[in-house]
């Protein structure tokens, strides 16, 4: 982690998620070579693909947001899930994409406060999912 550069982004709503992602986003700029917020989703979920940065992570983004950045990372061989930990589905409300080799560190910091927004009741169901859509989700 000490060694790495990640990426990370902010949603247009000022509540507990995003206050909970400015407290990841310093606690990682402490312990890291630092954090970016570059503003696209799926390029930023390419750039770990490609090896410019090890890990990106976010909360409330839209299935079209993530879809094609998660396959990528995927196809890399990195890993997806979400951000406590939880398998991955372009429907869920939070995703932590990294090269695979720090996933574990990464949700060792970034579970336990994911943890407690779902205590607090933020709602990470999943967002709408076609009727008869099919998926291991």
């Amino acid at each position: 982690v000490e060694r790495s550069l990640f990426v990370t982004g902010f949603g247009y709503e000022h509540d507990e998620a995003w206050v909970t992602n400015i407290e990841l986003f310093k606690e990682f700029t402490d312990v890291s070579r630092g954090v970016r917020r570059l503003g696209a989703a799926a390029v930023d979920m390419c750039h770990v693909a490609l090896g410019i940065v090890e890990a990106y992570w976010e909360y409330r983004l839209k299935p079209w947001d993530m879809a094609a950045g998660a396959l990528i990372v995927e196809e890399a061989g990195g890993t997806v899930t979400c951000m406590d930990g939880g398998k991955f589905s372009v429907f869920d409300r939070s995703i932590l994409v990294s090269n695979g080799v720090l996933h574990s560190k990464l949700l060792e910091r970034i579970a336990p406060p994911t943890e407690k927004l779902k205590s607090k009741g933020f709602d990470f169901s999943l967002w709408f999912k076609p009727e008869n859509y099919t998926a291991d989700v």
